[in-house]
């Protein structure tokens, strides 16, 4: 009965997949404009094809991932120590749930305060869920430690805090800070742009929104695109 299993069960995803195919088909004749592509015999059954292959592999993806940080999620959720705390709230952090992160991260930062990055990622809790101000004094403590850190960003993450929170001469002090190191890029530009723009320098705010696209240009090949969306946001930043 096995040996059986083994054979129907690759025939039952391979006819599942056809009948999927058709499914699609169906539906995608029936887009506006791009209906009459799939209408073409042959090359509208490739193409379909081609769209449930893209969107299987998507959805197997988000799945494969989602059970992978649920996994990380129920493994780190076992060891309570400051740095198994910290790892939790960071993987938090990361995953867009950063309210959530609030609590594991300051249990690891008053746990280990030389730990740089449980002061930066708490900082960055705070700030994500729009507690600027108290993103301050983790933010200080992380530049304080290491202002390097996350290769300069806990200056960056400052300034983006000191800016929400109606500091704007101090955010330009941070950026200064962050160019010295690291010398300036299109996010430090953009927040530059934003710094003065809180602060009612209008056409020094617009000089700094306009410096981004440069930065985009001398950008290494592998931050070209976060450097990209950093210049469309200083396009809108300019006018509005």
């Amino acid at each position: 009965m096995e040996g059986l299993g083994n054979v129907f069960n690759p025939v039952v995803r391979f006819l599942g997949y056809f009948l999927l195919v058709f499914a699609a088909l169906f539906v995608l004749r029936e887009l506006p404009i791009l209906g009459g592509i799939f209408r073409i015999p042959l090359l509208g059954f490739f193409l379909a094809a081609i769209v449930v292959s893209w969107g299987v592999a998507r959805v197997g993806a988000a799945l494969s991932a989602r059970a992978k940080f649920t996994g990380q999620l129920r493994e780190l959720g076992t060891v309570d120590t400051p740095q198994m705390r910290g790892k939790l709230g960071r993987l938090l952090l990361q995953s867009g749930r950063a309210r959530e992160a609030l609590e594991p991260l300051a249990e690891a930062a008053a746990a280990d305060p030389q730990n740089v990055d449980w002061q930066f990622r708490l900082g960055c809790a705070h700030l994500a869920t729009g507690e600027a101000r108290a993103a301050l004094p983790f933010l200080e403590r992380a530049i304080d430690l290491n202002a390097r850190h996350a290769y300069g960003g806990a200056l960056l993450k400052l300034a983006e805090a000191q800016h929400l929170a109606g500091e704007g001469q101090a955010a330009l002090a941070a950026l200064d800070h962050y160019e010295r190191l690291q010398g300036p890029t299109a996010e430090s530009a953009f927040r530059r742009g934003l710094a003065l723009k809180g602060l009612g320098a209008r056409e020094e705010a617009r000089a700094a929104f306009d410096t981004v696209a440069e930065h985009v240009r001398s950008a290494p090949k592998y931050q070209k695109a976060e450097a990209r969306s950093w210049a469309a946001r200083a396009v809108w930043a300019r006018w509005f």
